[in-house]
C-alpha cells in the first residue's frame, strides 16, 4: 500500500476553502475527495476507507461537530481520524467540544501550509500502519506472532515519529519519550531524561507558565498547543508547541499525562522578525511613528496615573532638500542615518527616539520634572548637530529645529501634544535657524 491507494476526505460548503485545501495537499501523493456538507460526507464515508477526514465546523444545516459524531456511528468512520479547520470557532469551549466529538486535532485558518502537510502525511504513514496490521492480524488472528508483530509495528511509528511523544506523571517524571523528543532536547538517551526527577521544571523552567500548563490540563483535562521556552540540556531555550492529556489508567491507578511537542522556534523567530519590521524604521533602525504612538500613549497613561508629567519633541532637519538635490537621494538616506546615531547618543535609555517621516524625529521625555530639563535636552540635540557629517567623504552640514510640548499643560493626548510640538517647531523656525521653542513660548534660541 502507498500514498496513492489512500483518500482524504474535505468537507466545506465553501468552494474556495475546497479549492485551497485541494491544492495544498496536491503534492503529497493521495486521492482527494471533497463533499459541500455533512449529509454528503456521511454517504462518502459510507462507500469509501478514508485516511483522514478533514472537517470545517460551520455549515449550513449539519454543523461539523455534528457530522463528526454522524461519522463515529459508522462502521467506516469510527477510526478514521478527523481533523477540525475553522476560522471562527477558536475559543477554549468549541476546541474541548471538537476533541469531545473524537477529533484529533484542530486547526485555525490561515492554516500553515507546512504545519498542515506534515499532519496530514504523519495521518498517512500511521494509516498505512493500521492497514498493514490489520491485514497481518487477520490473515494471523489466531497466532501470537501477529500480536507480537502489532506491537512492533506500533512501537516503530512511536520511534519513527518527528514529533516528540511522551508520558509521563503529573508531577513531572518522564516514564517513556521517543527518540525525537530525546533529540529535540539534546540528551544522550530515552534513559537519561527519564531518569531526572521532575523533567517537566528542567523543560519548562519558567514557573509561571508551568503553573498556567497544569491549571488548564486539571481544568480541561487536554492542552492543545501550548507555546513556552522550553530549554535543552546545554541550556538553550527554544520555542515548543505541546498537546497533551490526562489519562486514567484502566486499572484507575494514578493519572498520567501523555502528549506531543513540536519545536516551533523557527516560527516564533519569523513571527518577532515580522513584529520587528512592523515597528522598526528600516532606513534607521529606530523606533517608527507607529511604534512611537504606542509608547506615547503608554507614557501617558502613566503620567496621568502618577501625577507626573512628559514632554514631547518635534525635530526637523534644516537644508535637508538641498543636500537630496546637491547629492542624491543615496547620500540623505546616509545622512538620516548619522543623524539619528547621533541623537540617539544624546537621549537617556527610559526615553524614545523615533523617525516620524522624512527628515523628521520625534523625541518622548518620560517623567520630567521642569521644563528646563525638557529644553536642555533639546539644547543638547541641536549641539549635537553642529559638527558636520561625513557623506561619501565629503563634509555635510545640516542645522536642526526643535519644538516641545508637554503633558499635561499642552495636551492630553497623543496626536494633540504632537500636533503642538509640530506648531512649536514651525514657530521656533520662522524666528531662528537652529532653535528650540516650547508650545506657549516658540522661538526660544538655542
Amino acid at each position: 500500500m502507498n500514498c496513492k491507494n489512500q483518500k482524504v476526505l474535505i468537507v466545506d460548503d465553501s468552494q474556495t476553502n475546497l479549492a485551497l485545501l485541494d491544492h495544498m495537499l496536491g503534492e503529497e501523493g493521495c486521492e482527494i475527495m471533497q463533499a459541500k456538507s455533512g449529509l454528503e460526507a456521511l454517504e462518502m464515508v459510507r462507500n469509501n476507507d478514508f485516511a483522514l477526514i478533514l472537517l470545517d465546523i460551520q455549515m449550513p444545516g449539519m454543523n461539523g461537530y455534528d457530522t463528526a459524531l454522524r461519522i463515529k456511528e459508522l462502521d467506516r468512520g469510527r477510526h478514521v481520524p478527523v481533523i477540525f479547520i475553522t476560522a471562527i470557532y477558536q475559543d477554549e469551549d468549541n476546541v474541548r467540544q471538537g476533541y469531545a466529538t473524537g477529533a484529533v486535532d484542530y486547526l485555525f485558518r490561515p492554516v500553515d501550509v507546512q504545519t498542515l502537510k506534515s499532519k496530514v502525511q504523519a495521518f498517512l504513514q500511521i494509516n498505512e500502519q493500521k492497514v498493514l496490521l490489520e491485514r497481518e492480524i487477520e490473515q494471523r488472528r489466531k497466532s501470537e506472532r501477529a500480536l507480537r508483530l502489532a506491537e512492533e509495528k506500533y512501537r516503530s511509528i512511536f520511534e519513527r515519529a518527528v514529533e516528540g511523544i511522551f508520558q509521563s506523571t503529573l508531577d513531572g517524571c518522564l516514564l517513556e519519550v521517543n527518540p525525537a523528543m530525546v533529540k529535540l532536547f539534546g540528551y544522550d538517551s530515552a534513559d537519561e531524561m527519564i531518569a531526572l526527577e521532575d523533567m517537566r521544571a528542567t523543560l519548562m523552567p519558567d514557573e509561571g507558565e508551568r503553573e498556567r500548563y497544569l491549571e488548564i490540563l486539571q481544568r480541561d483535562g487536554i492542552v492543545a498547543s501550548f507555546e513556552f521556552r522550553a530549554a535543552r540540556k546545554d541550556g538553550e531555550l527554544i520555542w515548543c508547541s505541546e498537546s497533551s492529556r490526562l489519562v486514567t489508567p484502566e486499572d484507575g491507578g494514578v493519572q498520567l499525562i501523555e502528549g506531543v511537542l513540536e519545536d516551533i522556534s523557527k516560527r516564533k523567530r519569523t513571527e518577532m522578525e515580522l513584529q520587528h519590521l512592523a515597528t522598526m524604521d528600516s532606513l534607521t533602525k529606530i523606533p517608527n511613528r507607529h511604534l512611537f504612538f504606542d509608547r506615547l500613549e503608554h507614557a501617558l497613561a502613566s503620567a496621568k496615573r502618577y501625577g507626573t508629567r512628559s514632554a514631547v519633541l518635534f525635530v526637523d532637519l534644516d537644508e535637508f532638500k538641498e543636500v537630496n538635490d546637491n547629492h542624491g537621494h543615496q547620500a540623505g538616506d546616509e545622512l538620516l542615518r548619522q543623524v539619528a546615531e547621533r541623537l540617539q547618543q544624546r537621549i537617556r535609555e527610559a526615553d524614545t527616539l523615533a523617525r516620524l517621516g522624512g527628515d523628521e524625529f520625534g523625541v518622548l521625555l518620560s517623567g520630567v520634572d521642569s521644563e528646563e530639563g525638557a529644553l536642555t535636552v533639546a539644547r543638547n540635540l541641536l549641539e549635537v548637530m553642529k559638527e558636520p557629517f561625513e557623506i561619501k567623504g565629503q563634509p555635510v552640514s545640516v542645522g536642526a529645529t526643535i519644538g516641545i510640548s508637554f503633558y499635561p499643560e499642552d495636551g492630553k493626548d497623543g496626536v494633540t501634544l504632537i500636533s503642538r510640538a509640530d506648531a512649536a517647531m514651525y514657530g521656533a523656525k520662522r524666528k531662528c535657524r537652529e532653535a528650540v521653542g516650547t508650545y506657549r513660548q516658540c522661538g526660544i534660541p538655542k
